[in-house]
């Protein structure tokens, strides 16, 4: 009898993955500790929003079982810890939930289990948890893997479904997989790259490092633009059909850095270099820009809207860190709602949040064009689809003043459509 597939920590990790890998035809045991994370579960409802994920839970829902009890997994040959890992207030990693997750499952697995952790640990965590585990359970042949994940929120099920590769940390990167791992990553049909448990740790913050430093390279330029009569957006395309740079590149200008994941590895390979006597000024360079940033529309709102008016009524289009997110952690928007507490009239319209996870007065609006009504300013700080799709008129008529300040870039290739709107993006000069 083929044995199930088992997953450990639900959150937004965990759940596509355990129902991206029942997507595959395995039966899959999925277990979380959080109650009212598996009674909403097992009544395919899913306590997350991701594009496709729903589709594939109500389809595959049969062949899953949910619970919180690690014993769940004993019958496993394969387990995936799967839990997100959050951070505080400092970008700092918080080990402590998959730490407990670990604890748990330990005394439960098979002899000949595979452990495979898919939450992002800092190196030398898994070489670490590899060492416990032997000395915990001597004598049995549990062996222990960590998977880089490469989870997009907004584009999670596809670059699940469809990896460009697999990133495998390994006791022994030569050694052949056990035989579980190996049939069930077969199936992803992508290139498997073994190497070192730290190699492969690294290669997770390696990727976002050098993200950062993209965002931090367009962000300056597009300042210059601003200086001295360049237009950013024309500079884009001669990048992204350079194969050294190429159409995926992070060279959209924006606001800096959010949602915390990249913040998280900026803040873990600068205390490991600084740990380790490594020059991190690299690093801290990109870390102190990104921080600046907001500068930037502190400045444009000054001169655009507080100088004519002293209390200005100020629409705000999104408040998720990225479109296709309900998740606000380290979003722009909530930044910019507490900066402007007190100095404006805020009304405020995002898709998918309806609630506002802070102190500041906003008025939130059930349409994107309610929010419009009488307002000086649209700040757009998300780059949902359906703010691409706003017509000019709108704009003009249910606005005050149709100044609108685009963060992301979002109206940017609609630019010349908007006639009679001072249409302010980042990198060309305001009166261009």
């Amino acid at each position: 009898m083929i044995q199930p597939t088992g997953f450990l920590g639900l959150s937004h990790l965990g759940l596509v993955a355990s129902i991206g890998w029942a997507s595959f035809g395995d039966a899959v045991v999925a277990v979380d500790p959080d109650r009212e994370t598996v009674e909403l579960l097992n009544q395919t409802w899913l306590p997350i929003h991701e594009p496709g994920l729903d589709e594939l839970l109500r389809r595959y829902r049969s062949g899953m079982v949910f619970g919180t009890d690690p014993g769940l997994l004993a019958t496993c040959p394969l387990v995936i810890l799967s839990r997100d890992i959050p951070t505080d207030a400092d970008n700092a990693s918080d080990l402590t939930g998959v730490e407990g997750l670990v604890e748990s499952v330990i005394p439960h697995l098979r002899a000949d289990a595979t452990l495979v952790i898919m939450s992002q640990v800092p190196p030398g965590f898994t070489r670490a948890l590899a060492a416990r585990i032997r000395q915990r359970r001597p004598g049995e042949m549990i062996h222990v893997h960590y998977w880089v994940e490469t989870l997009i929120v907004g584009q999670a099920v596809n670059r699940y479904l469809h990896p460009e590769r697999i990133i495998l940390g390994c006791a022994d990167p030569v050694a052949p997989l056990p035989a579980a791992l190996k049939q069930g990553l077969g199936r992803f049909g992508c290139p498997i790259l073994p190497m070192r448990y730290e190699s492969a740790e690294l290669t997770k913050t390696a990727i976002n490092l050098y993200l950062a430093s993209s965002v931090t390279y367009a962000n300056t330029l597009a300042d210059l633009c601003e200086r001295i009569g360049a237009d950013w957006s024309e500079v884009i395309p001669a990048l992204r059909l350079d194969a050294r740079i190429g159409p995926a590149a992070y060279i959209r200008p924006g606001l800096g850095i959010a949602g915390g994941n990249i913040e998280r590895d900026l803040v873990t390979l600068r205390n490991l270099a600084r740990a380790r006597r490594v020059d991190a000024t690299f690093i801290e360079a990109i870390m102190d820009h990104n921080a600046r940033r907001y500068r930037w529309l502190h400045e444009k709102l000054q001169r655009l809207v507080f100088t004519d008016s002293r209390v200005p009524t100020i629409a705000l289009w999104g408040l998720a860190y990225k479109k296709n997110s309900q998740s606000t952690k380290n979003s722009i928007a909530l930044r910019v709602l507490s900066d402007l507490q007190g100095r404006a009239l805020l009304r405020a319209y995002d898709p998918l949040v309806s609630t506002l996870a802070t102190d500041a007065s906003a008025s939130l609006v059930a349409t994107r064009d309610d929010a419009l009504e009488g307002a000086d300013c649209l700040l757009i700080l998300t780059d949902w689809d359906e703010f691409a799709a706003v017509d000019g008129r709108v704009l003009r008529q249910a606005m005050r003043r149709p100044v609108v300040i685009d963060c992301v870039g979002v109206l940017e290739a609609r630019r010349d459509a908007l006639q009679g709107i001072q249409y302010i993006s980042m990198g060309r000069d305001d009166d261009l």
